[in-house]
């Protein structure tokens, strides 16, 4: 059977590049691509009517990309058995080493299917399914564009980042003078990465017993050997981690000193179904304006960066029902500020009584990761007790969310999973389950799940729903290049900033509303040279 044929006549064709070509398969017929021919498959593959089964999807997308090839509806051997909660055997390699090798993996995953389809059914996971897949082309897209970044630029910020460490250490070593031990040659003796000597040298210079070596214990020492210590890390860990390690990963770079880096994504990268990415992470850069005026765009070329606003908080507000909540999200108020005044009973603000609205914003947020009071008061800087207080004073007016949080530990233990508004799932371990503190131990995971693989719902939907209505509408001048947490970055042209800026907006209030129902959407966005983050 010709392969026009074949992709005219099948829903379903398993797909394995090769060597020497692409091997494809339906249920009973199987055959071959030539390189050369890969106009035939890119004509069937961006259609919507034809799902294309992959061993491992991405590394695949953006194989074919390269050559001419977007797959509309790819569907991945390895991202069905992670939703069915089987072991996952990953090679990482897009290619077979030869088209009988690549014939024999396609019908494997053709007869293999059944069996996946319904461990994930079994399991509630088709919805997820779907869109874990249907990301999937956003997600190769997006690493086959790269992330914009003048190279030259960032390695100056490096460089004297460099210069500054050098000078901390220095001081680091002047400050402490005699309290350092020696080599044979009266060298300090001493590494600064090191813990273990970096607790010993300050426990010598303060006469106190230190646990640790972070940076708040660091801080409420108030010694300038400490403040030193600080210093040199804040430079250092630039150095090491956004200098040369990162910057190996710059290609292209153009005439402009623009280049890209093309990191991977791993869209199940937690429990929660969180975006991960390695080598190197773009979701973990420095908040340093200096490092994001760095991450620019090509002369003629904007960015559009676009996140939803307080988020998690609004996924609370329609989960738990609350009528505060609802109706600051509806009439647009400050919910922190919202939120100090019915506890407070006083006028609040960011202007008015802001030491007010600080310790509800450090509740509201910290609710949404299951945190205590032993947590809340360590970022209030407060002690135990009024951490307790605050916490009990919180759930008094906010009944309606202490019964939610409780109630999501409750449902969770009872079925054994956590679940989101889409029906992912979390999925807890019998044994950890059955333990005589099971709720303690669990409670912060059961309460968080919810909530934050809610977001991740939400923002994965919006990637699927922008990517595509921007390849619809642009033909592929605009598109994706990062995306951190709730947050989307995408390049355009210039001239289309307005209408890319539209179409971002759109979809991603409509990915909200897909999920949440009782509490509108807010979008913001800013559209400059730059990644405003």
């Amino acid at each position: 059977m010709t392969p026009a044929l074949l992709l005219a006549s099948r829903a379903l064709i398993a797909l394995v590049p090769t060597t020497e070509g692409v091997a494809l398969a339906a249920v009973d017929d199987d055959v071959v691509v030539a390189l050369d021919q890969l106009a035939v498959l890119a004509h069937f593959a961006r259609r919507k009517d034809r799902v294309f089964l992959f061993d491992e999807a991405k590394p695949v997308l953006r194989w074919l990309l390269a050559r001419g090839v977007d797959v509309a509806r790819p569907l991945c051997r390895s991202t069905l058995e992670r939703l069915a909660g089987q072991d996952v055997d990953e090679t990482g390699q897009p290619l077979a080493p030869s088209l009988a090798v690549g014939q024999q993996r396609a019908r494997d995953l053709i007869e293999r299917l059944e069996a996946r389809m319904a461990r994930v059914e079994a399991r509630g996971q088709r919805k997820v399914a779907r869109l874990e897949c249907l990301v999937l082309r956003a997600f190769a897209a997006l690493e086959q564009r790269g992330l914009p970044i003048d190279k030259g630029r960032w390695q100056s910020i490096v460089d004297d980042e460099r210069l500054t460490s050098g000078a901390a250490r220095a001081h680091v070593l002047e400050l402490a003078g005699p309290l350092l031990p020696r080599d044979l040659f009266g060298a300090a003796d001493i590494n600064l990465d090191a813990d273990a000597d970096v607790r010993e040298l300050l426990s010598r210079a303060t006469g106190k017993t230190l646990d640790d070596t972070r940076g708040g214990t660091l801080g409420a020492l108030q010694h300038p050997l400490a403040d030193a210590v600080l210093r040199f890390r804040e430079s250092w860990k630039i150095v090491t981690t956004y200098g040369d390690a990162l910057l190996a990963h710059v290609k292209d770079v153009d005439v402009d000193g623009v280049g890209r880096i093309r990191s991977t994504f791993v869209p199940l990268g937690a429990s929660t179904g969180r975006v991960a990415c390695r080598d190197p992470n773009l979701q973990n850069l420095p908040k340093d304006a200096r490092f994001h005026a760095c991450l620019r765009a090509p002369p003629g070329r904007s960015l559009v960066t676009a996140d939803y606003g307080t988020c998690e908080l609004r996924i609370v507000a329609e989960l738990a029902e609350d009528p505060v909540f609802l109706a600051a999200f509806a009439r647009g108020e400050d919910l922190h500020s919202t939120v100090a005044t019915s506890m407070f009973g006083l006028p609040v603000s960011k202007t008015e009584n802001p030491e007010l609205r600080q310790r509800a914003k450090a509740i509201n947020f910290g609710l949404v990761y299951g945190m205590g009071a032993g947590a809340l008061s360590s970022s209030l800087g407060v002690d135990r007790a009024t951490g307790e207080e605050l916490l009990a004073r919180y759930f008094r007016t906010f009944p309606r969310v202490r019964d939610y949080l409780e109630g999501s530990v409750d449902v969770a233990l009872k079925r054994g999973y956590s679940e989101t508004v889409l029906g992912r799932r979390l999925f807890y371990d019998d044994e950890k389950l059955a333990a005589p503190n099971a709720r303690g131990d669990l409670s912060r995971i059961m309460k968080n799940m919810p909530i934050q693989g809610c977001s991740a719902d939400m923002t994965k939907l919006a990637m699927v729903r922008v990517h595509e209505r921007l390849l619809e509408e642009t033909r592929g001048r605009a598109g994706l290049v990062n995306t951190v947490h709730d947050e989307l970055v995408i390049e355009c042209d210039d001239d289309d900033g307005a209408v890319v800026t539209g179409i971002v907006r759109e979809e991603m209030e409509e990915a909200h509303r897909t999920l949440l129902k009782k509490v509108p959407p807010l979008v913001e966005l800013h559209l400059g040279s730059t990644w405003l983050h």
